[in-house]
């Protein structure tokens, strides 16, 4: 400050008043320190040809505390020091700088001093001009002399030539930027670009893009419809028949059809219960052909959503899964453990067939270790992003196995905090297993994921050929290591793993990341205490800036290589994620966060700029011309391209709901199209195409009926508060839901147990509500325990396949019996997602409408109210 504050420049300090005999103390107005300057040097300093280029010197005053002295000179009238106010004594150095153009201010002191000089002025000109080129004089202190290059500039103003060039700093900042983004982009690309393959005994993905072609050929599959129990199942079984004729005489395999039924409680979006009945699995064993004690399981599902082929994560995985079989069972390598394959049935969102085979298949037994293979997105990068807590050993597996390694603990933590609203089988096998394991997905282009877009020739081969070699890789390290047998040692904390730009992981245990984390805090406070004691330099040299940007390229390159994955990741699944959740400014958190981290490297150079008023404008104008662009809404978040589609999904459910009161009648009645938009936008993108979608059909909420009164497929109820309810037809499926009440019958411990039977289609929700005074205690779902979604009621999610008998179940709720409104109120919606049951004429013809850029999946639903 006192450095700032102690600069005379032009006529502050060399006045030609300061010549004057009756004023040699000139003082600025804000400025009330001393600066002497000898009369006979001011002149000298302050002149300058009239004509052609000018070259001048201005006398600055800079100051630094001295002892208590007196002011004097050197004699030879080049320094001058002085004694400053009160007991601290300043010294006056006159430093001079050289100008290769004339400032106002300077100008205006040259034109006024010739005025009063006169003619006398100009035979002096020689003699000025001479002394402006002498060399510097240090004054006070001695005889130090320097020399100034022509166009060099004095430390004192970074406004003289010291600061940095605001043009070329940005033009050298894009360039390194560009250079960094561009090897972010090929780390990115070699993510996915294929290796050798195709020899025996290594995956081919030509076999499993076969394999993928014939299973979305059949279309749409969900559970319990013929395309997916039926014609899936048998494509698989006569591929395995044809894989076991050509396998090794050193292995074994075996194939057992399994139709589990079972139920389970968790705590996925929100907590609800899952009921599944004669679901279908395909499971194989390869073994030595001698046996084997211990496996290790690779899960994939084959079943897919409503509406959606579905290559992504469900026939793919398989299809990965199917050469990875026939690889190892063809290969002359002998395993010491057993490899088991689950083609799981129905994983349909909520893991019921993972669920049944573990909790009854015999062979789950066996397992000490499985590897699940899922998508957030259709294709692309294969990222491994939960396993095994406590279990170090599969990272370190994985690390030493995988041809293609891409993992990030980063993923996995943010998957298992719940903020993305999904789940895997993964979840089965942890929970209700206590199996370690890997969860592989695809990320890629999430945009498209479960809709009519996600089809085989989306997939890119060499994404299959990625995937196939690292769970090949994998399986075969963990089916010959002695660690499968003995996996319990090797439970010893967690592990800290990322990989670096693709091309290898760096793992070890999260004690170690502590330490170390320990240590580079510590370095950092004592290299800034170093720093903070050390006398500043003046000069931001080209040297300094060279070698800053390199040590910054490391660091800076990883940073963008992870958030770059993360936005990858996150930006379709916020485009699904309900109305609740704004996406724009989830991301722009997201993205504000990571521009200050990263921008935070370079916030130094702002200062280091010539003119840093400049540099912040810029700065402004261009987050004020972004702001503007993105609330004008420049940009549409949908799209309908071939290349690149990024739809909007909706979903529509041509619903007829009937209410009954206590004593069994209908007292209201009504159908209608019941309208859900998976995003913050809800409807208002829709309306200019379909006018009657507005605000003034928004559903409303039934107070007095399990979640809101409609029939939901998942509990996402409290995600989706957007809804709406457009009138139409009734609905008559072919199939009719049924449900009654079997027996009501007071038990020994006071309360009621309602027995009921339902039967229906594949899919069916079941929603409970206790009235005020009532509890539901006990009922036959899951561990016999209820579980309450958001809000209080109670959700079960019945599916089944197809040879399915009729779902009984039975609750029991504690309370008076005699209540004049009831104990409880219970509701069963039916969903027909497959056959011609699920379409009504209505349901097309308003499904037609919808803009190309969307994708709205639709299916016909009844909705049926009971109170007991």
């Amino acid at each position: 400050m006192f450095c700032f504050m102690a600069v005379c420049i032009g006529k502050s300090l060399c006045h030609t008043r300061l010549g004057s005999p009756a004023q040699d103390k000139p003082t600025t107005p804000s400025l009330r320190w001393p600066c002497h300057c000898p009369p006979t040097l001011c002149p000298k300093l302050f002149t300058a040809r009239r004509d052609g280029p000018i070259r001048r010197s201005l006398a600055l005053c800079s100051f630094r505390p001295l002892t208590r002295r007196r002011c004097g000179g050197d004699g030879g009238g080049r320094s001058w020091s002085c004694r400053g106010l009160g007991r601290l004594g300043w010294r006056v150095k006159l430093v001079a700088m050289e100008w290769g153009s004339e400032s106002a201010a300077v100008r205006r002191h040259r034109v006024g001093g010739e005025r009063r000089e006169g003619p006398a002025t100009a035979a002096a000109q020689p003699e000025r001009e001479a002394l402006a080129q002498e060399p510097l004089v240090e004054a006070c202190s001695g005889a130090r002399t320097r020399k100034r290059s022509p166009g060099g500039s004095g430390g004192a103003s970074r406004g003289a030539g010291t600061g940095l060039s605001e043009a070329r700093t940005a033009l050298g900042l894009a360039l390194y930027l560009l250079a960094l983004r561009t090897l972010v982009q090929l780390s990115l690309q070699q993510l996915v670009l294929r290796g050798a393959a195709g020899d025996r005994g290594e995956f081919d993905a030509s076999q499993a893009r076969d394999y993928l072609e014939h299973i979305t050929s059949i279309g749409p599959r969900t559970t319990g419809s013929p395309e997916n129990e039926i014609l899936t199942v048998r494509y698989l079984l006569e591929q395995i028949k044809l894989i076991e004729a050509q396998s090794s005489s050193l292995h074994m395999i075996s194939v057992d059809v399994q139709r589990p039924t079972g139920s389970f409680s968790i705590d996925f979006l929100g907590g609800f219960t899952s009921y599944y009945d004669n679901i279908t699995n395909v499971v194989v064993k390869l073994e030595p052909r001698d046996g084997a004690q211990h496996a290790v399981l690779a899960n994939c599902h084959f079943d897919s959503v409503a509406n959606s082929p579905g290559a992504s994560d469900d026939a793919v995985s398989c299809s990965v899964m199917l050469e990875v079989l026939r690889v190892l069972a063809t290969s002359s390598e002998a395993l010491h453990h057993a490899v088991v394959f689950l083609f799981n049935g129905a994983e349909e969102n909520v893991l019921q067939a993972s669920h049944g085979f573990i909790t009854q298949h015999p062979w789950a037994s066996l397992i000490r270790a499985f590897i699940n293979l899922e998508a957030a997105g259709v294709g692309g990068k294969e990222l491994v992003f939960q396993t095994g807590p406590e279990n170090p050993w599969l990272v370190q597996a994985y690390v030493s196995a995988a041809k293609h390694p891409f993992a990030s603990v980063v993923a996995q933590e943010v998957f298992q905090s719940g903020i993305i609203p999904s789940d895997t089988d993964f979840r089965i096998y942890r929970d209700f297993g206590n199996i370690p394991g890997i969860d592989l997905a695809f990320i890629e282009n999430g945009y498209i994921y479960h809709t009519k877009y996600d089809t085989a020739d989306r997939i890119l081969t060499d994404s299959i050929q990625r995937a196939g070699d690292n769970i090949l890789a994998v399986l075969k390290y963990l089916a010959t290591s002695e660690m499968l047998a003995t996996s319990s040692k090797y439970q010893h904390g967690n592990m800290v793993f990322f990989d670096v730009l693709g091309l290898f992981v760096i793992a070890y245990p999260s004690r170690v990341g502590s330490i170390i984390n320990y240590m580079v805090v510590m370095a950092a406070v004592l290299y800034l205490g170093k720093k903070l004691f050390q006398p500043r330099h003046k000069s931001a040299q080209g040297k300094f800036v060279a070698l800053y940007l390199l040590g910054m390229f490391v660091p800076y390159l990883y940073a963008l290589y992870l958030i770059w994955a993360v936005f990858e990741m996150f930006t379709p699944i916020l485009g699904r994620s309900g109305s609740e959740i704004p996406p724009d400014i989830v991301l722009a958190s997201i993205l504000a966060g990571c521009t200050m981290i990263l921008s935070s490297y370079f916030i130094n150079f702002i200062y280091l700029a010539k003119s840093t008023k400049k540099t912040m404008l810029s700065l402004t104008l261009v987050c004020a011309v972004t702001f503007l662009l993105v609330c004008s809404g420049t940009f549409f978040p949908y799209s309908s391209s071939p290349a690149s589609p990024k739809p909007k999904r909706v979903f529509l459910q041509h619903v007829t709901r009937v209410f009954h009161d206590l004593e069994g009648k209908v007292v209201r009645r009504d159908s209608g199209i019941w309208i859900n938009g998976f995003d913050y936008t809800g409807m208002s993108h829709i309306t200019p195409h379909i006018p009657e979608i507005n605000d003034t059909i928004r559903a409303h909420c039934e107070e007095d009926a399990p979640l809101c009164g409609f029939p939901w497929y998942l509990p996402v109820h409290f995600l989706i508060r957007k809804n709406w309810y457009l009138p139409a037809p009734e609905v008559s499926p072919r199939n009719p839901a049924h449900f009654r009440l079997i027996s009501k019958e007071q038990t020994p411990w006071d309360s009621v147990k309602l027995t009921f039977e339902a039967t229906g289609p594949s899919h069916m929700s079941f929603y409970v509500r206790a009235h005020k005074g009532s509890t539901l205690s006990q009922w036959s779902l899951g561990n016999g325990t209820p579980v309450t979604s958001k809000g209080g009621d109670y959700f079960v999610f019945y599916s089944h396949g197809l040879r399915a008998s009729a779902w009984q179940f039975w609750i029991e709720v504690q309370g008076p019996e005699e209540q004049p409104e009831g104990m409880v109120t219970v509701a069963i919606a039916a969903h027909y997602l497959s056959g011609e049951d699920k379409r009504s004429l209505s349901l097309d013809a308003l499904k037609e409408r919808f803009p190309d850029w969307s994708f709205p999946s639709a299916w016909v639903c009844t909705y049926n109210v009971f109170v007991f």
